[in-house]
């Protein structure tokens, strides 16, 4: 088997169609989807309250249905 360009393999379409863009963000406001789907870990470059706490920190996991810091996720 010969060896491909990735541009072979390239769609041409934009991956997000322009209808969806707007639906596209990683605000808090996106917690409101079902949680199955949701990534097990968040990291902001801005450190962001813990709901639990209220500490400021970078990390955060999901414990739940939100993400909390180290100290209040229940491992």
């Amino acid at each position: 088997m010969p060896n491909r360009s990735l541009d072979d393999f390239a769609g041409g379409d934009d991956p997000i169609p322009a209808d969806d863009a707007d639906d596209a963000t990683d605000s808090d406001d996106a917690d409101d989807r079902d949680v199955s789907t949701l990534a097990t870990y968040r990291w902001t470059p801005e450190a962001a309250a813990c709901p639990q706490c209220g500490e400021s920190v970078q990390k955060r996991w999901l414990d739940g249905d939100e993400y909390v810091c180290l100290d209040c996720k229940d491992w």
